[in-house]
């Protein structure tokens, strides 16, 4: 008799503490996104994983993963609705803990979302309506209230999705995920993505001029992304194509002042001649200078300031010669051009 009772107990202990906790989980795909969306997108997933809201606690997305940022490691990239933004892709990782909050019923009170509709142009969910825009400078947030003991959210990514699982009650916290969930068709891998450093970098300063930033936008939105497997050759004039009313392109002062479409470009040449100049696994095919005629300050020296023309097929050219690839990232914010140089 009391070892029946003992065991009787035993199982009410285990239905209790199996109680204690419940789970809802989502992912959505990657739908082989570039490497900057995966770089935003991890960046946000490892900044929210591991959060544990009390009852009572009121989540924000925008304060947990914070401004999208170049200096917070934020690149451009497409966001929902095709635009290039710095920090293209994170509204991913909240449309896919939306869909887990969506499951939670009484556990969570949600404030009111922004979804991208009749804009949204990705695929990472079926429903336009279920594809949540977060915009941290104008105050567009995903936020909640948790009503449950507590809830832990756990995300994560591989190759190909993103993943949220949320656990309420007594969950399991240290690992990133509860015991419920290892039972589910996919598991946690344990880390998000990493976060690769650049090899290489540098910087200007485009001035204020607005239509030589619109140019320089341009030619850094056609660079950017652009990956070179060793003794691949690089061509600023193939790349960035013609300077031309037609595709964009404002009349602007020149590195030597001259009011010409196109205006402003060559200060992409220049920021990728000053990021591989003192490299040895970069060699220079082509490269030409304003030398004397140079009168901008986008460059301490005129031996910098890179001349392209495509109508006159003058091109900066260059071809890596290091192991394996990498990949080169220019971006502008507050009018500072920037340009990376990954090791893939």
């Amino acid at each position: 008799m009391l070892k029946r009772m003992i065991a009787l107990v035993l199982c009410m202990i285990l239905l209790c503490a199996a109680a204690l906790a419940e789970g809802y989980s989502a992912q959505t795909p990657l739908n082989g996104a570039g490497s900057a969306k995966l770089n935003n997108i991890a960046l946000a997933v490892e900044a929210i994983n591991g959060t544990v809201i009390p009852y009572g606690g009121r989540f924000s997305f925008n304060e947990a993963v914070g401004p999208r940022t170049q200096n917070r490691g934020y690149r451009r990239a497409p966001n929902g609705r095709g635009a290039n933004v710095t920090g293209g892709g994170v509204a991913q990782a909240a449309s896919t803990l939306y869909l887990a909050l969506l499951q939670a019923g009484d556990d969570v009170k949600l404030d009111p979302v922004k979804t991208y509709g009749s804009r949204f142009t990705d695929h990472y969910v079926d429903d336009a309506d279920q594809a949540v825009v977060t915009d941290y400078d104008a105050g567009i947030d995903l936020a909640f209230t948790c009503r449950a003991s507590s809830l832990t959210i756990s995300m994560w990514m591989d190759e190909s999705s993103v993943y949220c699982a949320l656990t309420t009650g007594e969950a399991d916290s240290a690992s990133g995920a509860s015991g419920w969930f290892a039972d589910a068709p996919f598991a946690p891998v344990g880390t998000v993505t990493p976060v690769r450093q650049a090899i290489v970098s540098a910087g200007l300063d485009c001035g204020s001029d607005g239509d030589v930033l619109h140019n320089v936008q341009l030619a850094a939105d056609s660079v950017s992304d652009t990956t070179l497997a060793s003794g691949d050759t690089f061509s600023f004039n193939d790349t960035v194509g013609p300077r031309e009313t037609k595709y964009g392109y404002r009349r602007a002062p020149n590195g030597r002042g001259a009011m010409v479409t196109g205006g402003g470009v060559a200060q992409v040449a220049s920021a990728l001649w000053l990021a591989i100049k003192d490299r040895n696994d970069f060699a220079i095919v082509e490269k030409y200078t304003y030398g004397a005629k140079y009168n901008q300050d986008y460059v301490a020296s005129s031996a910098d300031a890179i001349l392209t023309d495509y109508a006159a097929d003058l091109d900066f050219a260059f071809r890596y010669t290091g192991d394996g690839s990498v990949t080169i990232y220019t971006s502008v914010a507050d009018g500072k051009l920037t340009c990376e140089i990954y090791q893939n």
